[in-house]
């Protein structure tokens, strides 16, 4: 996996013109979905973003898959990463063929893919060149429910012990 990304490095350092592509997928209010992409008629390396803006706390996840249905011309997705709202650092997944980012907070978004287009397109005999393809899908977060904390427990415990004296105190009284 590592080598992977390796070779995605050094072909993006090696290939000659970079391209990025930025793009706004709006907002995605839960449960929601929109599509991403982008294609390549000449060989360059590419970092295109992504904007989306999410209106309440969500689960986020997609695929992106390519095309290459150029004789001339391979694509090779290296990456995609996460930052925006509530994020400390950008959340980097090296597999972008299936993604998944989970209890992410309200807030704006980037979705960064990253990868090398390369090889020569082949002219009006080749038109297609490469392309990739992306879906994101946004679900509500689940929220777990509260641990009781142990003074919580603990003040039950006596309440309980409270009401079972009480109790016991009027029967004894009673007889």
């Amino acid at each position: 996996m590592k080598l992977k990304a390796l070779v995605v490095a050094a072909a993006l350092a090696a290939s000659g013109a970079a391209m990025a592509k930025t793009d706004n997928l709006g907002n995605l209010t839960p449960p929601d979905w929109t599509v991403f992409g982008n294609t390549f008629t000449s060989a360059s390396s590419f970092s295109d973003t992504y904007t989306f803006t999410l209106d309440q706390a969500s689960n986020a996840v997609g695929g992106v898959f390519d095309f290459d249905a150029s004789w001339g011309m391979s694509i090779n997705l290296g990456s995609i990463s996460l930052s925006g709202t509530g994020l400390s650092s950008a959340l980097v997944d090296t597999s972008p063929v299936d993604f998944s980012f989970s209890n992410l907070a309200a807030g704006t978004y980037s979705l960064v893919v990253t990868g090398v287009a390369s090889g020569n397109s082949l002219g009006w005999f080749d038109p297609l060149g490469v392309s990739y393809a992306g879906r994101i899908t946004t679900s509500a977060a689940s929220v777990a429910a509260p641990v009781p904390e142990p003074e919580t427990l603990a003040m039950l415990a006596l309440g309980l012990g409270a009401v079972g004296w009480t109790a016991r105190r009027r029967q004894n009284a009673g007889k």
